[in-house]
């Protein structure tokens, strides 16, 4: 039986936050009710001190785990949160002086960039044998610890007849003339993903031509994927092409006007890696926190913020399972090396 948890553990104190747009904050507040039947994770003994934790969670997510862990053991986890960007530069910033135990990116691509440095340190997680395949990086220092879908967030009530789209090509429909917006590849990885990986699955040819018909009729590029969103949820624009699933799920639980759909022809899933530093100075508890996160209850904390849980039977609070999605690619350390060429000629096509 898949099994989900009640969270609802905010109002932690953070020690350390910087919001940011989009990934941050967007699952405050989930309201998830779920029955609390999974089984509870056991802390270690002798756990103590404190841990910096570096966070591209929701912030909502973050609370509830935050929360959750200090009262099992103890221990003080200090938190810095912000998008994967500000979180890269800040490690950059600090590489003489590692100040982070654990951290956590919303994207693969930045995961692997991080792990060339050799700050992390290789460490699988209790239950990894449960994790997603694919979802462990070669390199044996990450893995992805929850994930997110791309789809179509439309506000129905600023569509023409209120009937959301279905798949990517709806939306060259004149219906949704100067109606669409899509994050911006140079700043949502996410956003450079989906375009890597439509060109992988179905040729340059094919995608260009989607892209065209979409830009001929008014899509518009514009910042990371919580300006998006938010363009849509007012209701200055009608869908989201490339919208990220939780917060679309979110901002619909808070009773937003939205709709989320995986796309008809596919779409992709990232992943969302955690790392231990190999500096840390408490690092049972480091190891002991991602632990945590990846047993049953920890997923379901994860799977009440509307993220795609890491392990298998746990089941997501909306939306369809990992093995239901239709994806373009699982090929997630090819698809990161490829988006940043890919990106190149989306800007030099569409956006100069």
């Amino acid at each position: 039986m898949r099994s989900r948890i009640i969270s609802g553990l905010a109002g932690v104190a953070l020690a350390a936050t910087m919001a940011g747009c989009g990934s941050v904050d967007a699952a405050d507040d989930s309201g998830n009710d779920s029955a609390a039947d999974a089984q509870e994770w056991t802390a270690p003994e002798g756990l103590e001190g404190e841990l910096t934790y570096y966070s591209a969670n929701p912030q909502g997510l973050t609370d509830d785990l935050v929360g959750a862990f200090e009262e099992k053991t103890g221990v003080t986890v200090n938190v810095f949160s912000g998008e994967t960007g500000k979180i890269t530069a800040k490690l950059k910033a600090e590489q003489a002086n590692p100040q982070a135990d654990v951290v956590y990116l919303a994207s693969w691509s930045a995961a692997q960039s991080q792990s060339e440095t050799g700050a992390f340190e290789k460490f699988a997680p209790e239950g990894a044998d449960k994790v997603h395949e694919g979802w462990t990086a070669e390199s044996g220092d990450f893995t992805g610890r929850d994930g997110s879908a791309l789809g179509l967030v439309a506000n129905t009530e600023a569509i023409e007849g209120g009937e959301s789209p279905q798949d990517w090509e709806d939306l060259a429909d004149p219906k949704y003339k100067d109606k669409v917006i899509m994050p911006d590849p140079r700043e949502s990885g996410t956003a450079a993903d989906l375009i890597a990986a439509m060109v992988e699955k179905w040729g340059e040819d094919k995608t260009w031509e989607l892209f065209d018909s979409l830009f001929d009729n008014g899509m518009q590029v514009q910042g990371a994927n919580g300006p998006a969103l938010d363009a849509v949820t007012s209701g200055s624009k009608a869908v989201v092409f490339g919208g990220v699933d939780y917060s679309a799920y979110a901002a619909k639980a808070k009773g937003e006007p939205l709709e989320f759909a995986i796309p008809s022809s596919g779409t992709t899933v990232t992943p969302r890696p955690i790392l231990v530093s190999d500096k840390s100075d408490n690092k049972d508890a480091a190891e002991a926190f991602v632990n945590f996160m990846f047993s049953e209850e920890g997923q379901a904390i994860s799977a009440d913020n509307y993220m795609i849980p890491a392990i298998e039977g746990v089941e997501p609070a909306e939306g369809e399972p990992y093995e239901d999605i239709d994806r373009l690619t699982d090929d997630l350390s090819g698809l990161s090396e490829a988006s940043d060429g890919v990106t190149e000629t989306f800007v030099s096509r569409y956006l100069k």
